[in-house]
């Protein structure tokens, strides 16, 4: 399994190669892209835009937004062709004033937005296979 690196400003990309180059991270290197987060970088599109520019070749990134910022960056890194993460852990709402019944219905919904942007979405097999995690 792959440890994940949760990234809330461009300073953390150069970190993880450091300790990457020491020995302490494998490769693939396996971002998230946590904006909106309080002391973090904002989610604007122009601040994903720098940090996708910024991934390292030949390793995998995923965007997640805290709070509001989750469904607008989530849906701008779709469109970017990158990875999406949604979970109550980073936001309870599905819309302003309605709380979200669980996790399945924030990630049913990136699934619908990616089906209507002509983005393909991994099976679970396939997730599995991408972030190195056993069966």
């Amino acid at each position: 399994m792959l440890p994940e690196i949760e990234v809330y400003h461009a300073g953390v990309i150069n970190e993880a190669l450091t300790l990457h180059k020491n020995g302490f991270l494998p490769r693939p290197l396996l971002f998230a892209f946590a904006m909106g987060i309080h002391g973090g970088v904002t989610a604007t599109c122009k601040n994903l835009m720098n940090l996708l520019d910024n991934l390292p070749q030949n390793s995998q990134g995923s965007v997640l937004g805290i709070g509001a910022a989750q469904l607008p960056i989530t849906t701008h890194a779709i469109l970017l062709g990158g990875h999406v993460r949604a979970g109550l852990e980073d936001n309870i709402y599905y819309r302003k004033g309605e709380l979200a019944t669980g996790n399945a219905q924030l990630i049913e919904r990136l699934v619908r937005l990616s089906k209507e942007f002509g983005r393909e979405v991994a099976s679970v097999a396939e997730t599995r296979r991408l972030l190195r995690l056993s069966n």
